[in-house]
């Protein structure tokens, strides 16, 4: 237990200069602003894959599915805004495909988590069953 929580004080502290160094290089956006800019995102990509290498096999395919949808969403998005001839409708249709993207993602990753559970807790009995006594 003394471990564990040794693990989560470091975990704190961790994140806590994290931020604070994340808020200095925010600060001097205003007069290195490429910089800057590309340490945060170094700052970003190195957490994000710390944390990946720690998930499951299913749960980092799903994250990596969501980031995808995420850039696509992204790349969508500017191409319609640096397009000056695109009109309103276009942008809302492009808007909507995109959201539907996303959210069928998120419903595949839910319904993925929820099979695991599902499968690691076995199959339910009926009501029945469980409270007969046993003999």
């Amino acid at each position: 237990m003394q471990e564990l929580i040794n693990s989560m004080v470091k975990f704190s502290a961790a994140m806590a200069m994290f931020s604070m160094e994340q808020m200095r290089t925010s600060a001097k956006m205003a007069m290195e602003p490429k910089a800057a800019m590309w340490k945060f995102k170094d700052s970003l990509d190195a957490v994000t894959a710390a944390i990946n290498s720690k998930l499951e096999k299913g749960n980092q395919e799903t994250a990596d599915k969501i980031s995808k949808t995420g850039s696509d969403i992204m790349d969508r998005t500017m191409t319609v805004v640096s397009d000056s001839t695109t009109d309103l409708k276009e942008m809302l249709q492009a808007g909507t495909e995109m959201l539907r993207k996303a959210s069928e993602t998120m419903v595949e990753a839910l319904a993925k988590m929820t099979d695991q559970a599902k499968a690691a807790a076995g199959e339910p009995q009926a009501a029945a069953e469980a409270l007969s006594p046993k003999s």
